[in-house]
């Protein structure tokens, strides 16, 4: 993005402030992250120092960067994507709802013996398997959640990966079967373990919050059991309480 330098457009400290803030907004300058310097700026779009240094300034007031004296300048925003619990919908169908581009980073599909709990809950025998895809989702390419989701194998669900690069309910419902009507969830807090680190791209040891749901149809057969487990810099949840 290039500033307006002509007469009727904005202060140039105005339009600097502006592009600065939307690559906060949209994740391209992330939690943490060091933003160009202040000489940098001035190269890139052949503005003063001063102009520069208004900008960052007005950005420092309204809480979105801090400046350290030798350390440069570090965006302290912290973008997190507040879930309101009212209706179930897919990760894709969230994406959207952010104005953000969903993706999926890594892919695993197949019929597994399921982790204990699994087994329970589907009422399984302890040699039988279940239907697993395994995939991180990410927004506008962060990663941000590694999702494990199981469904009985009477669903036929057909395990080919291509098919599952998007919302998973999409071809739950091109097979004809109805996706969950009803959902119970649980959370948990967690410090992130090396394996779901490295999915996520985080440290060892980061908060993450591990979504499980209990998905059910119309005849409220339990259909889906999903382990998520989200980066607690990013996700947050909220829930509207009524008397």
């Amino acid at each position: 993005m290039f500033l307006d330098f002509s007469k009727e457009a904005l202060p140039l400290y105005v339009q600097l402030k502006t592009i600065i803030k939307n690559r906060i907004l949209d994740g391209t300058y992330a939690y943490g992250d060091l933003i160009p310097s202040e000489s940098e700026f001035e190269r890139q779009h052949n503005i003063s120092r001063i102009t520069v240094r208004r900008a960052i300034s007005d950005l420092e007031k309204e809480g979105y960067v801090i400046r350290s004296r030798g350390k440069g300048t570090h965006v302290i925003y912290n973008h997190n994507l507040p879930e309101q619990f009212n209706r179930i919908r897919s990760f894709t169908d969230e994406m959207k709802h952010f104005n953000m581009k969903a993706g999926t980073s890594f892919l695993e599909v197949g019929l597994v013996i399921p982790p204990k709990e699994v087994q329970i809950a589907f009422d399984l025998e302890p040699d039988e398997k279940a239907f697993c895809l395994k995939r991180v989702r990410t927004g506008n390419g962060k990663p941000i959640v590694y999702f494990e989701n199981y469904f009985p194998t009477y669903l036929d669900l057909p395990i080919d990966d291509t098919l599952y690069k998007n919302s998973v309910y999409t071809v739950l419902n091109e097979k004809g079967i109805m996706q969950p009507v009803r959902a119970i969830e649980n959370f948990k807090a967690r410090n992130a373990d090396e394996d779901i680190a490295k999915k996520l791209c985080v440290a060892k040891g980061d908060a993450t919050l591990i979504r499980t749901r209990y998905g059910y149809n119309r005849e409220n057969e339990l259909i889906e059991y999903t382990i998520a487990h989200y980066r607690g810099d990013i996700y947050s949840f909220s829930v509207e309480l009524t008397e």
